[in-house]
């Protein structure tokens, strides 16, 4: 009967993970690279193959939505709701920063997906924060 108790006491022991939290002076780090670069927050710590996955997914989606001519906004005050739709187009990192910059994600109101498209930038950088909390997770060892 011994037994059985140790065999079955050890069983939660073996299933419990063990992680030491990371100072978080460096998870702030690796988390704000893993907001500019998608994926390399899981890379740095480790988990690069989670990483490459998330950062496939965010900038794909990314990409989609520009292709269906979707639009990216910026910080306009006079539109106070359009505040929101910036902040989850910042999510998405350099790539907002750099289509910004070579003028892409206008977005064309007459184009059949154009919706689809603003609604796949918009959620590409949502997916994005919380691909970099994932990553604080872990670096603060609550999560495997």
């Amino acid at each position: 009967m011994d037994q059985l108790n140790e065999q079955v006491g050890s069983a939660p022991e073996s299933a419990s993970f063990e992680s030491k939290p990371m100072n978080i002076a460096a998870t702030l780090a690796i988390c704000s690279g893993g907001w500019l670069v998608p994926g390399l927050a899981h890379v740095l710590i480790g988990r690069w193959v989670r990483g490459l996955i998330f950062a496939t997914c965010v900038l794909v989606m990314f990409a989609l939505g520009l292709a269906m001519h979707g639009k990216l906004y910026d910080l306009q005050f006079d539109e106070p709701l359009h505040i929101f739709a910036f902040i989850a187009n910042i999510g998405a990192g350099i790539a907002y920063w750099m289509a910004e910059r070579f003028g892409l994600g206008l977005g064309t109101m007459t184009w059949p997906s154009y919706d689809y498209g603003t609604t796949y930038l918009w959620v590409s950088g949502l997916l994005n924060y919380l691909i970099v909390l994932d990553a604080f997770d872990i670096a603060q060892g609550r999560k495997p």
